[in-house]
């Protein structure tokens, strides 16, 4: 009942937010998401009591389940045709209504709205669409994804880059807003709890080592080179964190190794790790006018495969990320943005 309170609560304040607005005026409000989402609260709060519901019962549950599905919680109707790139998004009413809930939605879990200045041009949301044409990034947004974290070069929060202080923490919570979804093409979730009770204990504590080379994922990668010179690269990653509540995990399929050759304790960890993801995955098919929250730390994330169509009336999914940021340094954010964080 929780997650269903809070979707009643979303659409009231959301909908009664948009309707004295304009779509410029709409516009203007989220491109400071940090102060629109906060505003926002007092509302929330109001309604979620009035179904005798708490922001505290959502972040506990939100820190407990590998994903809220939020059903219909906004109206995506008004939008234009699916873009063909991941960037820019087009403003519409639908949009920007499925971009407001979103950010709501992440500040009711105490987590800002965030981007890297090093993903997509540090874009707060982002299309996830088939894009035509040839090559990997073509590829990769008609295939299948297999579970991972996302920003898995950036530390875990609480942490730092030993290399360079500046790197903010991966994001706590992955935010999918769905605007179409005509093949009903699930988002997988895995469990971290799941996954663990499939591995043994010299797995466990394999993966805690710092032994793991970790490649920057494929759409931070230029941006890692206009910015730092150079694609980040972690060679002596842990990818299990013993945190005071469970394990929290930084894993990549298609980006991570062990640093040993052959077929070490490590890499043998990592290949249980592997299979236990296959076996955890939990369809999720978002509906147009759904939004899934992945906890990046207790969950990995994927996809099964989209396929060749693009533009009309393809898939459209909406992506942001959600980040407690109340222990960053103003050095690890890019100046005069509220919202982009380095790198």
């Amino acid at each position: 009942m929780i997650e269903a309170h809070f979707c009643t609560a979303l659409r009231i304040v959301i909908t009664d937010w948009k309707s004295q607005l304009t779509v410029d005026e709409m516009a203007q409000q989220l491109s400071d998401p940090v102060t629109f989402g906060r505003a926002l609260l007092p509302a929330l709060d109001q309604e979620l009591a009035k179904l005798g519901c708490t922001r505290s019962h959502i972040v506990g549950l939100a820190w407990q389940t590998p994903c809220l599905h939020l059903r219909s919680v906004f109206d995506p109707q008004g939008i234009p045709d699916t873009p063909l790139d991941f960037r820019p998004v087009p403003d519409s009413e639908g949009t920007l209504i499925a971009r407001a809930t979103a950010i709501v939605c992440l500040a009711a879990l105490d987590a800002d709205t965030v981007s890297y200045g090093s993903e997509n041009g540090g874009d707060l949301f982002v299309n996830l669409v088939v894009i035509p044409g040839e090559g990997r990034v073509s590829e990769k947004s008609q295939s299948k994804m297999n579970g991972h974290t996302d920003a898995v070069t950036f530390p875990m929060r609480g942490y730092r880059d030993p290399e360079d202080p500046r790197i903010a923490p991966s994001p706590d919570f992955v935010c999918l807003a769905a605007l179409r979804n005509p093949n009903a093409v699930p988002t997988t979730v895995m469990q971290l709890e799941a996954i663990l009770s499939q591995l043994d204990a010299q797995h466990i504590h394999e993966l805690q080592k710092p032994q793991y080379i970790l490649q920057s994922q494929l759409t931070f990668r230029d941006g890692m080179e206009e910015i730092l010179g150079q694609e980040l690269l972690v060679d002596d990653a842990q990818l299990l964190f013993q945190m005071q509540n469970g394990f929290w995990i930084r894993y990549s399929h298609s980006s991570t190794k062990a640093a040993d050759a052959g077929e070490s304790p490590a890499k043998q960890a990592m290949l249980a790790l592997t299979e236990a993801c296959l076996n955890c995955a939990i369809p999720v098919a978002l509906a147009p006018g759904d939004i899934a929250i992945v906890n990046n730390r207790i969950a990995l994330h994927g996809r099964t495969k989209v396929g060749e169509e693009f533009g009309g009336q393809s898939r459209w999914m909406l992506r942001t990320y959600g980040l407690d940021t109340s222990d960053l340094d103003e050095f690890q954010r890019h100046p005069d943005s509220t919202f982009m964080l380095f790198p």
